[in-house]
């Protein structure tokens, strides 16, 4: 079973799209912001990550800068999914480290397919 690690700091987010992965056969990691990502991910070992980028404490983008200069988890892909409120322009090549990106109005059923792209389930 391939584990997903959810990093978001809004709690009905993380309930529904928890509620989502199990019931595509995930195991799901939930964490609230990007410090206890760090914490998390090497000790889990997630198979993918879906990053939400404005967050508490170390938003998505820093949190991305330390898992990809981590040899033990540089490989590991992430989805940014977020509301949008940030400048799109100014943050492009903050983006292009992850492998893909998506807003949270986005069906559910899109962010599994997403996954499954990845995972080549």
């Amino acid at each position: 079973m391939y584990k997903i690690l959810i990093a978001d700091d809004e709690e009905d987010f993380l309930k529904a799209i928890s509620i989502r992965l199990k019931s595509a056969g995930y195991q799901d990691i939930l964490v609230r912001d990007g410090k206890e990502l760090i914490d998390k991910v090497t000790e889990e070992k997630p198979d993918l990550i879906i990053l939400d980028i404005m967050m508490p404490n170390m938003d998505g983008f820093e949190a991305t800068k330390v898992l990809k200069s981590n040899p033990e988890t540089k490989d590991i892909p992430i989805i940014f999914l977020t509301a949008g409120a940030f400048d799109f322009t100014e943050a492009i090549d903050d983006l292009a480290s992850g492998q893909d990106f998506l807003l949270k109005t986005v069906d559910s059923d899109k962010i599994i397919d997403r996954i499954k792209m990845f995972l080549k389930d």
